[in-house]
């Protein structure tokens, strides 16, 4: 019988990177199939079209040529996974396994030069503040290069994309709550983009019902995806925004899946502190400092492959 190994992450910060939401919607299923040669094939079905790193565990493997451990990063929504031979092909395959999985890609190759857009509309000024990883009041280390940015924004004010990349989770539940004041929730509606170099970007504390876009969706600079929400009153609008990435270096030192306390709880994700365009420079934000968004056709057309260019310009001449 197949179990499922069922991996919960949380950061006591601005927004919490679980699989505990992600495992309740069942966004991985291995399956196999037995064939007349013996071998065996596994494949994926996922809910998320992006990255998902995998590790198959057999915890007993009879007569089949491959080791006891596999990992491999998958991507679409369903494919082959692996494939077991036998060393004797008059016999068959025994095993059991378990599996784990997260969101990511183990071989993100992570452009840490590259400039983002503020994600918000042309000429918008809005002000930024750092947040803190509140996990260490708990006793848990802080993930690596921990970065996560809070702008300050107007209520209902349309938040865009930075980068262009793949809509891999919507999370659409939450509604403000207007009787209590609050500096942090951690359910927040949310979207997560994967971009070209297997970063991932989140966008944080939307409002309920207002995402434009949908899992599976591609998104560009400058392409409104849903409107800048708030925890409680309308004048505390903000939108809370961090860009991070599957660490390959923490994933193959410690096992996903393994029990955990708060105090060992190890992250499995590393941050990147972007650079963004501003109408003033480009540069890394400084906390308490204001910015104008700014967004020109050169920037959106950077990452734009020769065919998607071509629609892009064939659309803007309409």
């Amino acid at each position: 019988m197949k179990k499922i190994t069922k991996i919960l992450f949380f950061f006591l910060s601005i927004s919490f990177f679980t699989l505990s939401s992600y495992c309740q919607q069942k966004p991985v299923e291995i399956t196999f199939k037995r064939n007349d040669d013996k071998s065996i094939d596994f494949y994926f079905k996922k809910t998320s079209p992006g990255s998902t790193y995998i590790i198959v565990n057999f915890n007993r493997l009879e007569n089949a040529k491959t080791k006891p451990i596999i990992k491999k990063t998958v991507k679409g929504f369903t494919g082959n996974l692996l494939k077991l031979e036998p060393y004797d092909d008059k016999k068959s395959i025994n095993f059991s396994y378990t599996y784990s999985y997260i969101l990511g890609n183990s071989k993100a190759k992570v452009e840490s030069q590259f400039k983002y857009v503020l994600p918000f509309k042309h000429g918008k000024e809005v002000q930024v503040h750092d947040l803190n990883y509140l996990g260490e009041k708990f006793g848990n280390a802080e993930p690596k290069n921990f970065k996560s940015i809070q702008f300050l924004t107007s209520p209902n004010d349309t938040v865009y994309a930075s980068r262009k990349g793949l809509v891999v989770e919507i999370k659409n539940e939450y509604s403000e709550d207007t009787t209590t004041e609050y500096s942090y929730k951690n359910k927040a509606n949310h979207i997560i983009i994967e971009h070209e170099d297997g970063t991932l970007a989140k966008y944080g504390v939307l409002k309920k019902n207002s995402i434009l876009v949908k899992v599976g969706d591609k998104v560009y600079p400058s392409k409104p995806i849903a409107i800048a929400g708030t925890y409680d009153k309308p004048e505390n609008s903000q939108l809370r925004f961090e860009v991070y990435f599957l660490d390959n270096e923490i994933i193959t030192s410690r096992k996903l899946g393994e029990k955990q306390t708060l105090a060992s709880q190890k992250h499995f994700y590393a941050f990147v502190n972007p650079f963004f365009h501003t109408k003033s420079n480009t540069t890394h934000l400084n906390s308490g400092e204001k910015y104008i968004a700014t967004c020109s056709d050169e920037i959106i057309e950077l990452e734009m492959s020769k065919r998607e260019k071509k629609k892009w310009l064939k659309m803007k001449s309409k």
